[in-house]
């Protein structure tokens, strides 16, 4: 596996400094993408997003500012004509679906939707694997591309129960939604997700308020590089009992503060956020 890093030869080397940073947050967040959400699709969703934050720069700047593609193409680095086409999408554009994300997806929807591959009642129709024509492999040349091939789907919608083989030459679909998270991993994924927003969120409120430090919010870490391995789980078992304390006395705090009486637009969300991290490889 390759290592990712940045060389530090700008004149301001805080440059590579930050550019360095991104990459430690990019990596956990890539691999948690991989396999279920697609490069192009993340790309898509960034540049969304780059845009929309670089309008909310440009008016938190200046709240009458005219807000032009030079100048979003000045914040972003993106062309000025991807530019026109997020700024012209609707919502129900920017909203994205399964198909959007994961080629399997796209395959499922297109078989589920295409009259090409229904029957009079509407529903997906038995495929052969292979061949030209309605068949399998031509599903999937249509939707997920030439580089994909049509036994790597197979073999992925099989595993997820999307699909079953009713011989060796053809399969139906047992179910049109493909997502690899599913139940518990989804839970858990969405709330370390909004854990991470959360502490992004902080960390920019910081920057915001750089000169202001009584503005701040709380952000800390501590941790060691020399905890003994044979010592770990007790380590882990110590910090963890003492953590649960320390979230249970936040929870009385927070609870001896809150108050909905008034109306919902003078209320807002605050809070903090507890875990613990590991790095067996520095070990």
């Amino acid at each position: 596996m390759s290592d990712v890093a940045v060389k530090q030869e700008s004149q301001n080397p805080d440059v590579g400094r930050f550019a360095a940073s991104i990459l430690r947050v990019l990596r956990p967040l890539i691999r948690l993408m991989v396999g279920n959400i697609t490069f192009p699709a993340f790309l898509n969703m960034a540049k969304t997003i780059y845009v929309d934050e670089a309008e909310r720069k440009l008016l938190q700047r200046d709240p009458n500012a005219r807000i032009t593609k030079s100048s979003l193409a000045l914040l972003t680095g993106i062309d000025t004509r991807a530019i026109s086409q997020v700024m012209q999408a609707s919502k129900e554009d920017k909203v994205f679906k399964a198909e959007d994300l994961l080629p399997e997806a796209h395959v499922l929807d297109k078989w589920a939707r295409d009259p090409m591959f229904l029957d009079e009642f509407s529903e997906p129709i038995h495929l052969p694997i292979y061949g030209r024509g309605l068949t399998f492999q031509n599903l999937v040349s249509q939707t997920a591309g030439r580089n994909v091939t049509a036994q790597t789907v197979l073999d992925r919608l099989v595993a997820s129960g999307n699909i079953e083989l009713i011989d060796e030459n053809t399969v139906r679909m047992v179910s049109r939604y493909y997502f690899p998270l599913s139940g518990a991993k989804y839970e858990m994924v969405d709330v370390g997700m909004q854990a991470a927003a959360n502490l992004l969120g902080t960390v920019q409120h910081n920057v915001d308020h750089r000169d202001h430090p009584d503005h701040r919010l709380l952000q800390q870490q501590r941790w060691s590089t020399t905890i003994p391995i044979h010592i770990y789980e007790e380590f882990k078992t110590a910090v963890e009992a003492k953590m649960r304390e320390h979230i249970d006395i936040s929870l009385e705090q927070i609870e001896e503060y809150e108050d909905d009486s008034g109306p919902k637009q003078q209320l807002m969300t605050a809070g903090v956020g507890f875990y613990f991290f590991e790095s067996p490889s520095e070990l």
